[in-house]
């Protein structure tokens, strides 16, 4: 699975570096802001042991406890919910967002194979 690497700075002093699905962008910036500099995509890193999501309501349950609520209201959604939408539509919008991860993913990977051959 293609993961991009991501510098989150939080602030001056704070900055945290994760491996994040590209579908999972969105979600940082709208959690850690839209300024330039606060959300920082650096390249792409190829993890082949690890599975893409099982599917798209299961990734969306991970990204809404991971990232948490907007809001401190009963009805405030989860920052997946504020980007992709909520229920039914998000899970559809996030699935989609993971499928066009994945194509745009398969021909680097095969490209990468082809070089590994290559050099054997």
């Amino acid at each position: 699975m293609h993961y991009a690497k991501v510098t989150v700075n939080r602030d001056e002093t704070a900055s945290m570096t994760v491996h994040v699905g590209a579908w999972e962008i969105p979600v940082l910036e709208a959690k850690h802001g839209h300024e330039d500099g606060k959300v920082v995509v650096g390249e792409l890193v190829d993890f082949p042991k690890r599975p893409w999501p099982e599917n798209a309501a299961s990734e969306m349950q991970r990204l809404n406890k991971l990232y948490g609520v907007t809001g401190s209201g009963d009805n405030a959604p989860t920052f997946a919910e504020q980007v992709y939408g909520m229920g039914s539509q998000g899970v559809k919008a996030l699935g989609k967002a993971i499928a066009e991860a994945k194509a745009e993913a398969e021909p680097k990977r095969k490209q990468a194979r082809a070089e590994k051959v290559a050099l054997a």
